[in-house]
């Protein structure tokens, strides 16, 4: 009989650990059911704010995708326009509609006022493409834009630049014998470059303003242009011959050159769009790395791309620069897109509106006195859920979970009566 205390006490202090454990268990369940209906009605996540926007996208080859397949052969033949271009791509991860009017060797003036001619490969004239203004009104949403490069023709002067070694002489643009030839291009080209770069701050300014009057309502950004030159040349070097294909045939003189008129043109883009109010997408600082002196892995915008033939005029020789030349490969469209989206996400953030929680009524509880009996209740209302508790809001999941719950104890409560009676069976 000494012992009989001590087991007993042992075998409630087990049960009272298992009837702790059921009671935990009972009440996760009480609390999960319900939870777990919650969160099975919420809403599924809101779409993204930007999806549905009208999206139209301008400018000249640097937005067109000039040179990346596949292409479309949109707004019409002839504008180097990719399937694959950064608002192509822009447009199908946020979800908007996109016009794109893009086409390569387009102008400010082209943006503005005046039809643009395209052309067949031999020169001769293949489609014309309407005013890119044209396809902007008060329900567009959201206007990208890349134009200038073109204004200062800046191809044009990079051919004139090129040269047959990486100390010169320049290749095209030499004084005949027994002059001496010239070994940088940076005179002739600065000549050309200040009233260049003095019309092209007035065409940018008008061109933005013009744009922002067509739309309104849109939130505009315009997007520099990449490093085609590097800003340091690296110890190997980077010049390679014209006659190699992508190459980069300018002398260490010219490079730091042509580096800077880049610098001077996004500058400018960067001050005028800021004055015009719109968006600055910045993609020329961090190109500098990939340019197209960089290894072919790394570059995001092509080098020089040379064929020569035979002018069926004059009979000469002369150089005929590829159109994809000094123009973003399919690298150079994926960052300009990565650099364009989250400027887009900014600006049409998601709001987040909470749904609110209604707070439940509390309904008094009437007093009883100790002389008063309460009214029998049937079977029938037992079960039925009461108004006043129907009133403060609770849910049938909370019921059910209650239910559980009383069930658990139930059913502990008959296990410790089986458990007394089998102990006090073994004191007899």
């Amino acid at each position: 009989m000494t012992t009989a205390r001590p087991r007993r006490a042992q075998t409630f202090r087990r049960f009272g650990g298992a009837a702790a454990i059921v009671s935990a268990v009972a009440l996760a369940t009480f609390v999960s059911v319900p939870a777990a209906m919650a969160a099975s009605a919420a809403p599924a996540a809101a779409a993204l704010p930007t999806a549905g926007l009208n999206y139209v996208a301008i400018g000249d080859s640097y937005s067109s995708g000039l040179g990346v397949d596949p292409q479309t052969d949109q707004p019409v033949a002839g504008c180097g326009q990719s399937s694959n271009n950064y608002p192509h791509q822009v447009a199908a991860a946020l979800g908007m509609n996109l016009t794109d009017v893009t086409c390569a060797g387009a102008q400010a003036s082209n943006v503005t006022t005046d039809p643009q001619q395209t052309y067949n490969p031999d020169g001769t004239p293949l489609a014309v493409a309407p005013v890119q203004l044209d396809s902007l009104s008060a329900d567009t949403d959201v206007v990208t834009i890349t134009v200038g490069g073109n204004g200062l023709k800046f191809t044009q002067i990079a051919l004139a630049c090129a040269a047959a070694t990486a100390d010169g002489p320049l290749l095209f643009n030499n004084p005949p014998a027994p002059a001496p030839p010239n070994t940088t291009c940076e005179p002739s080209v600065s000549a050309l470059l200040t009233p260049a770069f003095q019309a092209l701050a007035k065409s940018l300014a008008d061109t933005y303003a013009a744009v922002a009057q067509a739309a309104p309502n849109a939130k505009i950004f315009v997007l520099g242009y990449p490093s085609i030159a590097p800003d340091v040349i690296p110890p190997a070097g980077c010049f390679s011959s014209v006659l190699t294909p992508n190459s980069f045939p300018f002398t260490t003189a010219d490079t730091p050159f042509l580096h800077g008129v880049e610098t001077n043109l996004d500058n400018l883009v960067q001050k005028t769009a800021a004055g015009a109010g719109f968006t600055y997408v910045p993609t020329f600082a961090d190109s500098i790395g990939h340019s197209a002196c960089a290894a072919p892995a790394d570059q995001y915008v092509n080098g020089v791309f040379v064929s020569f033939v035979t002018d069926p005029t004059t009979h000469e020789t002369v150089p005929l620069i590829d159109e994809k030349s000094l123009h973003p490969n399919a690298s150079g469209v994926d960052f300009m897109a990565a650099e364009l989206e989250p400027q887009i996400e900014a600006a049409f953030p998601v709001i987040d509106t909470p749904t609110p929680t209604p707070t439940p009524s509390v309904t008094a509880t009437p007093t009883v006195s100790p002389t008063d009996t309460p009214a029998p209740t049937s079977s029938a209302t037992a079960t039925a859920v009461p108004a006043a508790l129907a009133s403060t809001g609770l849910s049938e999941p909370f019921i059910a979970g209650a239910g559980v719950l009383a069930l658990l104890f139930l059913g502990a409560g008959i296990s410790v009566a089986i458990v007394q009676r089998r102990l006090a069976a073994g004191r007899r």
